[in-house]
């Protein structure tokens, strides 16, 4: 499973990230095309977090940054307050 995120979504919880607590985010599956969204603990490195797994941050142009930050997921959540994914309505 590829994840990917929004980093505009991620900067307003970076207190959260920076001291490792679980967020709650949405990220997209890029193997399959789906939005899910997901209470999980975000680290920048992987030496942050080594039992997670890579998450790829989309910048404010929508292009990947070249190092994948972490993630370890701890459950889906429902989708109550959610906002859509760039470009695409709600």
């Amino acid at each position: 499973m590829q994840l990917e995120a929004f980093i505009k979504h991620l900067e307003e919880q970076m207190t959260e990230i920076d001291a490792g607590r679980p967020i709650t985010v949405q990220v997209t599956d890029r193997d399959r095309f789906e939005h899910k969204t997901v209470k999980a603990i975000i680290a920048k490195s992987a030496d942050e977090l080594p039992d997670g797994e890579d998450l790829w941050i989309k910048n404010r142009r929508e292009e990947l940054d070249p190092v994948p930050w972490r993630i370890k997921i701890i459950e889906e959540v429902q989708d109550l307050f959610l906002r859509a994914p760039e470009g695409l309505p709600l």
